[in-house]
This record gives C-alpha cells, sequence and structure tokens, in this order.
C-alpha cells in the first residue's frame, strides 16, 4: 500500500532525486512554471494550479509525480479540465512518474484512484512518456513523438562515425557544399561558446530568418525567449557557431544532462542557404560532441525529416490518457480519440522508417 500527499514546488526541491529526462529534474520545472503560470492559452492551458504529488511506503518517499491542471476550450464552449504533467504543455524532453525507489505493480492503480478521489479534471493526459514508463501497467500507450539520437559510445571517433552513420549522398553534399564555400572566397570558421549577450543576438538574428520559410520564431514570443535564457543559464550550454568572414550565419545551441548533449535550437540564415552553412554547424557539432565525450547526442523532441539526415535513431514517445464519466467528458471523448488516433498513426508511420526501440 502506498501513501500520497500533495507538496509544494519548492518542496520538491528540497528532495534529492535524478530525472531521466530534463524536463523532470527540479530547475527545469520551476523554470517552467515561473515563465508561463500566467500565459492563458489553449496550448499552455488556463487557470493553472501545480499538483505535485509525493508517494510513501513506511514513511519514505518512493515517488514523485509532477503534474498541473490546467483548463482548454474546445468548440468555442467546451470548457475541459485536465491533469497533466507540468511543462509538457510546450518545450518538453520527456515525463514520467519520478520513480525514488522501485515501484510495484500497483502502484499506478492506486495513484489514480486518489487522484480521482483528492483532484477534480474531466481527462488525464500525459505525454512523453519513455517506453519504459510505469504508466503501461494501466494504459494503452499511443505513440505520440520521438527523440532522434546518436549513440556516440558505438562509434570509435567522429571519422568512424562520419563513415558508417552518414549515407554517401550526404557526405558528398557535406563536401559539395564547403567546396562553394572555399569557391566563392569565404573563409569558414567553427566557433564554440559559452551562450552570452553578444552571440544571443546572433541567435536571434539568425533564428528570425525562419520566418521566410513560413517557420515560427521561437524568439519572438518574449515568454519561450524566457524560458531559453533561464534554460541557457542553468545548464551547462554551449552554442556552436558558423562563421563565414568572420560573420555567424548559423548555430546550435546545447545543453548537457545525465552525460548527454542536447541540441535544444538551431537554425542558419536563409540568406546562405545554398552553401549548407545548417548541415555544416550541426556536423560541426556533432564532431565536437565526440571530442567532449559525451556517451550520445541528442536532437531533442521531434521527428523532423532534417535530423535524420545526421541519423537513424531515434526513442519512441508516447502518450496515455483517462477520463472521469461526466456529462462533459463523455460529449468530447470522441473528438479527443479521434485527435490521439490520428497523432498515433501519424508518429508510428514516422517511426517504421528508423531505427527505434519499439
Amino acid at each position: 500500500m502506498y501513501t500520497f500527499q500533495f507538496i509544494s514546488l519548492s518542496e520538491l526541491g528540497q528532495v534529492e532525486y535524478k530525472g531521466e529526462f530534463p524536463s523532470c529534474q527540479y530547475k527545469w520545472i520551476k523554470d517552467w512554471y515561473s515563465v508561463f503560470k500566467n500565459v492563458e492559452n489553449n496550448v499552455i492551458g488556463y487557470k493553472k494550479k501545480p499538483y505535485i504529488i509525493a508517494a510513501y511506503t513506511n514513511n519514505t518517499l518512493v515517488a514523485i509525480v509532477p503534474l498541473v491542471k490546467l483548463c482548454r476550450v474546445y468548440c468555442r464552449c467546451i470548457r475541459l479540465e485536465f491533469i497533466e504533467f507540468l511543462d509538457q504543455q510546450w518545450s518538453s524532453m520527456g515525463n514520467d512518474i519520478i520513480s525514488v525507489k522501485p515501484l510495484q505493480h500497483s502502484f499506478v492503480n492506486e495513484l489514480i484512484y486518489w487522484i480521482e478521489k483528492n483532484i477534480n479534471y474531466h481527462f488525464i493526459f500525459l505525454k512523453y512518456l519513455p517506453k519504459s514508463t510505469i504508466l503501461k501497467e494501466k494504459y494503452k500507450m499511443y505513440h505520440y513523438s520521438g527523440i532522434p539520437f546518436i549513440p556516440l559510445s558505438k562509434y570509435q571517433d567522429y571519422q568512424d562515425f562520419r563513415t558508417r552513420g552518414y549515407k554517401k549522398r550526404f557526405r558528398k553534399q557535406l563536401d559539395r557544399t564547403y567546396r562553394k564555400i572555399e569557391r566563392d572566397g569565404f573563409t569558414f570558421d567553427l566557433s564554440f561558446e559559452d551562450v552570452n549577450e553578444t552571440n544571443f543576438e546572433d541567435i536571434k538574428r539568425i533564428s528570425r530568418t525562419k520566418k521566410l520559410d513560413g517557420k515560427g520564431f521561437l524568439y519572438g514570443d518574449s515568454k519561450k525567449e524566457e524560458f531559453y535564457l533561464k534554460l541557457f543559464k542553468h545548464y551547462s550550454s554551449k552554442v556552436v557557431l558558423v562563421k563565414l568572414n568572420n560573420q555567424p550565419v548559423a548555430y546550435v545551441v546545447n545543453i548537457e544532462c545525465n552525460g548527454v548533449r542536447i541540441g535544444v535550437d538551431c537554425a542558419f540564415d536563409r540568406e546562405y542557404r545554398t552553401y549548407g552553412v545548417g548541415i555544416q554547424c550541426m556536423n560541426g557539432n556533432i564532431k565536437y560532441s565526440f571530442t567532449a565525450k559525451n556517451d550520445q547526442f541528442s536532437f531533442g523532441d521531434g521527428l523532423d525529416p532534417y535530423k535524420f539526415q545526421f541519423t537513424h535513431c531515434a526513442e519512441p514517445l508516447y502518450m496515455c490518457f483517462d477520463f472521469k464519466y461526466s456529462f462533459k467528458s463523455i460529449l468530447a471523448l470522441p473528438f479527443l480519440m479521434y485527435l490521439i488516433n490520428k497523432k498515433d498513426k501519424e508518429v508510428y508511420n514516422q517511426l517504421q522508417k528508423v531505427d527505434c526501440n519499439e
């Protein structure tokens, strides 16, 4: 038998634990909530309230479940209350129940029963779950996303990776674009720097050019910029810059967590598209990861096609859900099931094209 109780964010900060994902760690959760708690929209949610649950056996802490209750509006008039992981709404790098001690199979049933008795809600939506999650003991897992990665320790060094990891056509593309850079009279430099005020202005300038391709500009949202600045400050962050004639034209920002280098943001100046500065920058970043003796390089959440120029591996992420029987939940269930099944099929089809631990 487990016992449960709510704890505050500050109390969570006093607990020593190791989250499998950076977004399970206290400093990430704390920063995320401090930035987004007052952001009100249908993605981040309305009326957010954290519910951090501590689980005990014989007065010994065995698990932490960092949840948030929020509202979303569907069909302009149906207001639904959701229980979700705190931070899964945007920027999550993976979520799960945080196990401090081994958990028994009965844990999830006891947890959900306790939540039903202590929190009012319509739906529980838990996303970005690893295959190993204990939640699969109770719920069906639906494909939701994936994290492309390079198992650096599998290769002897960068040259071994370049030969075995890249397709021949991509290796030729790297060589061809580099020759074009030299042929057109540019000096090519790779710079490895701590994120600071000067290069952050270059990062924003380059990122803004994504809008030319109809893509979102991350730092155009002041709250997202604020969160990323906290992220760069609280994790060991480095930016890799490609410079042509000393002008930064592409970047990759990395953080370090549990021996893994994670590329959390990257972009290239669209004016220099034909020079392949984006792929040159990421290639240099991967080469640097071998030099830094990282165990793994992660591209972060998202199955974007460009990532699979550099790797054929991805770790699948899942979601599960539950609901309380009520008029609103039964009314909304068919629409939400449609969205869940659609996402499940899309991500499953994407993962069939790569090597993944299904």
